[in-house]
């Protein structure tokens, strides 16, 4: 199968990263939402919850935001559990600011929906110099 590029916006020129896809389909709160010992979802009713976001690349539509959760997303992060990289739909504040505060690749913008686009599994390269995305399908 020939790999798949979508083109987005990047937040920082931070190179080219690659790693397996884990999506999810609902908002991330990084405060409250995630473990920061173990980079697992952990947010009742969550989608995604059970799944593990570390050293992972996150896919999701957007952060959930609140004032707590660019400090949320350092200390998973801080813990050495925090994503590879973060794709999304929509770049919401909090989020963005602790990609940027991390120097975490994100990429979003994108034309298409990313989720149904890309599936868990899925190997990404992140091109987060050039906003572009390349998706292996598994």
């Amino acid at each position: 199968m020939k790999n798949r590029q979508m083109q987005g916006k990047t937040i920082k020129k931070l190179g080219i990263i690659e790693g397996e896809a884990v999506l999810s389909r609902d908002l991330i709160a990084f405060w409250g939402g995630t473990d920061w010992e173990t980079g697992e979802i952990v947010e009742i009713g969550h989608q995604a919850r059970g799944k593990n976001i570390s050293g992972k690349i996150l896919v999701c539509p957007a952060g959930k935001g609140g004032a707590g959760d660019t400090f949320g997303y350092f200390y998973l992060y801080k813990s050495g559990k925090s994503p590879k990289a973060i794709i999304c739909n929509k770049a919401q504040g909090t989020t963005l600011a602790g990609a940027l505060l991390t120097n975490t690749p994100m990429v979003y913008d994108f034309e298409e929906d990313v989720i149904d686009v890309i599936e868990d599994g899925d190997q990404l390269t992140v091109d987060s110099d050039n906003g572009i995305v390349t998706i292996k399908k598994k």
